[in-house]
């Protein structure tokens, strides 16, 4: 009796996940949304700098914002690709919030959360550039 609960509780909850998993796989490769993901993450690696970072290595690579305007560290690059990442999420909320014409609610929410990630990859932006040196 208590093998079956357990078995049960492990189809339900393993099962949902995996076909959630399943379905969301299969949803992004039909419509080309895994292309299209790739694509958004190869363009953010791009503009943070990834290759650069792996280009022209500098001497200390455990400092996360290496004190000079030319060069950065890998960590530092994907410290900037997580903050344009932000960025893009808080604008594209924005937009979201702007569409959601049937819940008022929805609207608030979205726009609360847009403008928390805009604030907070700005304030990590700025840190990062006074860090190296800009400000």
């Amino acid at each position: 009796m208590i093998r079956q609960a357990i078995q049960s509780a492990y189809r339900k909850s393993v099962g949902a996940l995996k076909d959630r998993l399943v379905g969301t796989l299969s949803s992004a490769t039909r419509g080309g949304g895994l292309i299209q993901l790739l694509y958004v993450i190869v363009l953010v690696g791009l503009m943070a700098g990834f290759v650069s970072a792996i280009t022209y290595p500098v001497p200390n690579e455990t400092l996360i914002p290496y004190p000079s305007g030319s060069n950065e560290t890998v960590p530092e690059a994907v410290v900037d690709a997580m903050v344009i990442a932000m960025g893009g999420a808080g604008i594209y909320l924005t937009y979201m919030s702007g569409r959601q014409t049937v819940r008022s609610r929805a609207v608030n929410f979205y726009l609360g959360i847009a403008l928390l990630l805009l604030i907070v990859s700005l304030f990590i932006g700025f840190n990062l550039a006074i860090l190296k040196g800009f400000g």
